[in-house]
Parts: structure tokens; C-alpha cells; sequence
């Protein structure tokens, strides 16, 4: 037996902030919104309230990876509008969505949150607001996932915030929001959701349906990926890659990340490498790893890959040359000693426990990939 659940909206829609009939879509209520301080997003913002009125707040003061520090800072100002505000918008990319994930829990009461986070204290909350979420990069998934990722980079850590009120009532992709996105923020992104495709597969989570969304993501994302670094504002281009990233944040809605995913946390904390790349970079190490252990695995990688399975990492090591992404873990990581620790200590937790595989055939595969 299997079971999938994913409640959020998706309007799917190029064009959609320049829209006036599509802006209606999104329902009338007293509302805030989170976004970020640049020209370009004053400029949707303006969209917005054009049709839904003034906001009773807007946050733009969004950390790059959303950390205590600044959230504790933004839910001081939004407890001032909690028990008016019924729905936050949220335009941005995964940190702006996080961020709001983050205070629409507590109802901006920070330390509620963080207990919650530290203590695994009981959830007693309830009148959340509606979240709309307008993602503005092709990659994090946050829009179509119940949970947050959330820094304390002051203690070098990392927790993940998940309950079921954080789903997005709707979920917006506008591919014209992405077509002056520089390349690092089309890379970064891209890859992570390609790592969420492939971390939905090799999971102990994994199901028919989230197996069928990521294989459409991977595919289109390594189709598609390169070709919008070389041609960023081919619409058409960007286009699929906001589809294939949407494929991808359906997958691993159901699944959670695994053993990627939790290689990649004390890379970014301690050696600040983007979470695109952290996360990726291991994909075809992983992936030879798994060859052989679970047939179902094995038949959604010879969809992608072919019949000979040997055949995935090496297609998948020529992907990241091309894009000029190293797999090697000493680009990252100078020393192995480190390196070992960090693999071995990725098993546990459950990113790690959601992995089919084991350290056993990582290690072996490290050796066969030469790294």
C-alpha cells in the first residue's frame, strides 16, 4: 500500500503577475507580504496591491538561508499584524518562502518556533494564515512542500520545520519572473531540485507517483538546465525549467531529501559552499552506489539511464562537467579525514535513515569513481 498528499493549488501560468485576471485568482483578504528589497520585486509587489490593495505589512529584510538571527527580527514585527492577518504572499525565492513558513507557525511568536525546533515541544497553535507562494527561482520546491529549512548559524546548526498548515494554499509559477536571474541563482537552484528528484528515488518513501514526478524532473532538468545557462532569456527555456522544478518539489513533497542532502549541511555551515551545489555534487557517487539494491530503484533509473545501469553515474559525472561542477569532495573539502567523518555521520537523522542504501556501497563507490 502507498499514499500520496499534496493539497497546494498550482497555477502554472508565464505571465501571470501581468495578468489582471489571473491576480483575481488570488483570494481578498487582509494579507502581508514577504519578498525581497530589490527594484525588481517593488515592482511585482506593485502588481500585487494594484489589485489586492495595501498589505498590512511587507518583510523584504530576508536572509540568504533563513537563520534565528533574522527571523527573530521579522516576527517581532509581524506580531504586531498577527491577529489581523489572514494570508502571506510570498515572492521570492526558497529562503523568502522558509522565512514565512517559519513566522506564519508561530504566528510570529519566535521563541514558540524555536521550542518547538529544540525541544519538540507540543504544537498547540492553530488559525494559521494562508500561504501563496510566487517562487521566483526554478529550484528549492518550498512551494509545494510542508516544511522549512531553518539556520542557526551561531551554533552551526540546522533544523527542519514541518507540519501539515505549512503547505502553500497556491502555488504561482511565472517563468517571466526568472528570465534576469544570473546564472549562480539558475544554477544553484536548478541542482537542488534535480537533487530533489534524485533523493525521492533512492528513498524509502518513494512511491509510484513521486517516483513518476521525479523522473520527469531529472529528465527535463538535465535537458534543460544547460541550455538555459547558455540562452537565459529563452522563455521557452525557462519555461521547462520551472516545470521540471515543479515535477521535482512534487516528488520529494512525499518523500523528504535523504543521504545527499545530509552530506551537504556542515559542507555549506563550515565551508560555506551554496546548498545548490552542496547537495548535488554527490549525486553520481550516490547514485553508482545504489546500483543493485533495490530493484524498483533500479528500474526508474534504467528509465532515465537505459538498460546497462552502469551507465547513470558516468552520464550523470559528464552532466556536471559540462556545467563546470566538480564531484570531487577535495574542491570542497581539503581535508579526507573531514570528509569521512561528514559521510559517515550523514547516516544518521532521518535525511540520512530515508536512504535505501548504506556507507558500505558509498565507500565502494567513492573508490570506483575515483574521489
Amino acid at each position: 500500500m502507498w499514499n500520496y498528499h499534496n493539497p497546494s493549488k498550482i497555477i502554472f501560468k508565464t505571465g501571470f503577475l501581468d495578468n489582471l485576471k489571473s491576480l483575481a485568482l488570488i483570494p481578498k483578504k487582509k494579507y502581508c507580504i514577504f519578498t525581497y528589497p530589490d527594484k525588481i520585486f517593488k515592482d511585482q509587489v506593485k502588481k500585487i496591491t494594484d489589485v489586492l490593495g495595501e498589505p498590512l505589512l511587507i518583510v523584504d529584510e530576508i536572509s540568504p538561508n533563513p537563520d534565528y538571527k533574522n527571523l527573530e527580527v521579522i516576527a517581532k514585527k509581524y506580531q504586531n499584524i498577527s491577529s489581523e492577518n489572514k494570508q502571506i504572499i510570498c515572492l521570492g525565492g526558497g529562503s523568502v518562502i522558509d522565512s514565512a513558513k517559519f513566522i506564519a507557525f508561530g504566528l510570529g511568536d519566535f521563541n514558540y518556533t524555536v521550542d518547538f525546533l529544540e525541544k519538540k515541544n507540543e504544537y498547540v497553535k492553530k488559525n494559521h494564515p494562508d500561504l501563496i507562494s510566487i517562487p521566483t527561482t526554478a529550484g528549492t520546491g518550498s512551494e509545494l512542500t510542508s516544511w522549512a529549512t531553518i539556520w542557526d548559524s551561531a551554533n552551526q546548526k540546522k533544523y527542519s520545520l514541518a507540519h501539515e498548515c505549512l503547505y502553500s494554499k497556491m502555488s504561482i509559477f511565472d517563468s517571466n519572473l526568472m528570465l534576469t536571474l544570473p546564472k549562480k541563482i539558475t544554477l544553484e537552484p536548478g541542482l537542488d531540485a534535480m537533487s530533489h528528484a534524485f533523493e525521492s528515488i533512492w528513498n524509502i518513501n518513494s512511491n509510484p507517483l513521486s517516483n513518476t514526478y521525479a523522473i520527469k524532473a531529472i529528465k527535463i532538468i538535465m535537458e534543460f538546465l544547460p541550455q538555459v545557462l547558455k540562452e537565459p532569456t529563452n522563455i521557452k527555456y525557462r519555461e521547462m525549467l520551472t516545470m521540471g522544478s515543479m515535477y521535482a518539489g512534487l516528488a520529494f513533497s512525499n518523500t523528504k531529501t535523504a543521504i545527499s542532502h545530509n552530506i551537504s549541511y556542515p559542507i555549506t555551515l563550515k565551508h560555506g559552499v551554496p546548498h545548490g551545489i552542496a547537495c548535488s555534487f554527490t549525486l553520481p557517487t550516490v547514485l553508482k552506489s545504489v546500483i543493485g539494491i533495490d530493484k524498483v530503484c533500479d528500474d526508474n533509473f534504467r528509465t532515465l539511464f537505459g538498460q546497462d545501469l552502469e551507465q547513470g553515474p558516468k552520464i550523470l559525472k559528464d552532466f556536471f562537467k559540462s556545467i563546470d561542477i566538480s564531484i570531487d569532495p577535495k574542491s570542497y573539502i581539503g581535508s579526507s579525514n573531514e570528509w569521512n567523518l561528514i559521510v559517515s555521520e550523514a547516516f544518521e537523522g532521518e535525511r540520512g535513515k530515508n536512504f535505501i542504501g548504506n556507507l558500505q556501497s558509498l565507500n565502494k563507490a567513492q573508490d570506483f569513481m575515483g574521489l
